[in-house]
């Protein structure tokens, strides 16, 4: 039988949007007490939304873009930004009339992002004036219309602001405003995961597209479950400072960091956290990748006063699968990712896929409400990466202990988690052979203490190919030249043969026993970007 949790379930609504959840159902706190609730503060230019500014910013926008720009339900909205107080806003507008929104990561280069919005089958797109470039670039590639191109902030001659779209939807009258939810139509997505339907109801809720993770924008999922803290201010560093982020923990007193574990690293190393007096912190929250046990004691050492908890979870699972309770905020359990979360089950099977117990690990599966539907428009990667029953295979191995607290312990997967984001090994392989001094190679994941993990390259040179060293040196500089950062390789090594199969496929738990012992060929590391972090 599966794990449980042992929280009580939530009770979710079956029947109504997120927005309507949100901001107009009877159990929303706006509905009561708006004016005493939080909201979100750029915490570099002090510009705050609250949560009854977001409701009508979001009433406004979504109008305008239905009345103005014809933005249909099912179509998609791609979101290209850094972190930005105007995001929320741009997300709840295109959920609350039944589009689609696929967030983008800011580091995308043009070919990338053009990938992202065909992929998506994107008609708008929204970004930032730092983006533009790439953003003009990949609009063009993807046969998007100009005039469909908007600024989430800031200003740009020849485009239109979400702050000039919110303007333009408080011109309608009240009575012609769009209301929170179109019927669909004809242009839904057609997709086996994706019903056309008339109205959201008890048995047809979870097959309405709402979000595309920024996955391979592969990700297909019902609802977003980013945090609302309707009685905590969210702070918002538009682009990251160690030094800003300790000014706003100071300035604000804030209590609960939730922080990657780069962040963490440079909290216990980082001669300028020593500047500050930072006795208002009473918990680290830590998630996306994992945090070592030697980072774990320093930052112990060193915030003696604090607790420190973490969530587990992944693109595929919008949220947390698993978080600490507050009983066990203690850094004696920092080690572990929590226990499961409500309305949640787990399953931790073998490599035949049977059931195993307390104490006995194995691959970590997981079935509950925030666990999406599958994959847009490829339905084998959907069947290999679910179960019959509907549970999701985490690919991560794991334990649970008597007290349901969950660790994890090794990566099972192929795919390479680099601060939290999936690197698809296939992706390097493909662009590295098709250099012209690669013959074969092999890309996996080894352990990097600031990343998590970084992708490593093993390299077999094609006859005549320049020696180990320079080729070393100059494919380190060919994937950082066609990929984002964080698809750049730590390090890579020469080996005479790439282990493989009868059938072919890449022997990757060979090449795991060779990372974990002595280099048996030239290994060429990145050391430009090792000395960059430092």
């Amino acid at each position: 039988m599966p794990f449980r949790s042992r929280q009580p379930d939530v009770d979710l609504p079956q029947s109504i949007t997120t927005w309507q959840w949100l901001f107009e159902s009877s159990a929303s706190p706006l509905r009561t007490n708006s004016s005493s609730l939080a909201g979100f503060t750029n915490a570099q230019t002090k510009e705050r939304i609250s949560w009854a500014d977001m409701k009508a910013h979001t009433i406004h926008l979504s109008t305008a873009l239905v009345k103005n720009y014809g933005l249909q339900p099912g179509e998609t909205v791609a979101l290209f930004s850094p972190n930005t107080i105007w995001y929320p806003v741009a997300m709840h507008s295109v959920t609350r009339v039944a589009g689609i929104i696929s967030g983008a990561s800011p580091a995308y280069n043009v070919e990338e992002m053009t990938y992202a919005l065909k992929t998506g089958r994107a008609k708008f797109l929204m970004t930032v004036p730092g983006s533009m470039g790439v953003a003009i670039a990949a609009a063009k590639a993807a046969g998007l219309k100009q005039e469909h191109v908007f600024l989430l902030e800031g200003r740009m001659d020849g485009y239109k602001s979400i702050g000039d779209l919110i303007e333009i939807g408080k011109g309608e009258r009240r009575t012609l405003r769009v209301p929170e939810l179109q019927q669909w139509n004809d242009r839904s997505p057609k997709s086996s995961q994706c019903l056309q339907i008339q109205q959201i109801t008890p048995n047809t809720h979870k097959k309405v597209l709402a979000v595309l993770p920024s996955f391979h924008i592969t990700g297909l999922v019902h609802a977003l479950h980013l945090p609302i803290l309707l009685n905590a201010e969210v702070y918002m560093l538009p682009a990251f400072s160690m030094k800003a982020m300790l000014d706003t923990v100071t300035e604000y007193q804030i209590g609960e960091l939730l922080l990657v574990p780069p962040i963490l690293i440079r909290m216990v190393r980082d001669p300028i956290v020593d500047q500050y007096d930072l006795s208002c912190i009473t918990r680290f929250s830590s998630g996306a990748a994992p945090l070592s046990e030697e980072i774990i004691q320093q930052l112990r050492a060193k915030f003696p006063s604090t607790g420190f908890k973490q969530g587990y979870g992944m693109t595929e699972s919008c949220s947390c699968i698993t978080a600490h309770p507050p009983e066990k905020y203690g850094y004696e359990h920092a080690h572990k990712v929590g226990t499961i979360c409500a309305s949640t089950e787990v399953k931790i099977v073998d490599e035949e896929g049977e059931e195993l117990g307390l104490g006995q690990p194995g691959e970590l599966l997981a079935r509950g409400p925030q666990i999406t539907m599958g994959y847009l428009n490829n339905e084998a990667a959907t069947k290999s990466t679910f179960d019959e029953d509907g549970f999701l295979h985490t690919g991560d191995q794991a334990v649970i202990d008597e007290e349901g607290m969950v660790t994890i312990t090794d990566r099972i997967k192929e795919m390479v988690k680099v601060k939290g984001i999936g690197v698809a090994p296939a992706e390097l392989e493909d662009l590295l052979l098709g250099h012209p001094h690669v013959e074969d190679c092999a890309v996996l994941g080894v352990k990097d203490d600031y990343s998590g993990e970084k992708p490593k390259a093993y390299i077999m040179r094609k006859t005549g190919a320049p020696e180990e060293k320079a080729l070393g040196q100059a494919l380190l500089d060919y994937v950082k030249e066609k990929k984002v950062k964080h698809k750049w390789l730590k390090e890579i090594e020469f080996t005479g043969e790439i282990p493989k199969s009868a059938s072919g496929k890449i022997l990757r738990r060979v090449l795991r026993n060779l990372a974990k012992g002595d280099s048996q060929g030239t290994v060429v590391r990145d050391e430009a970007t090792a000395k960059a972090k430092l």
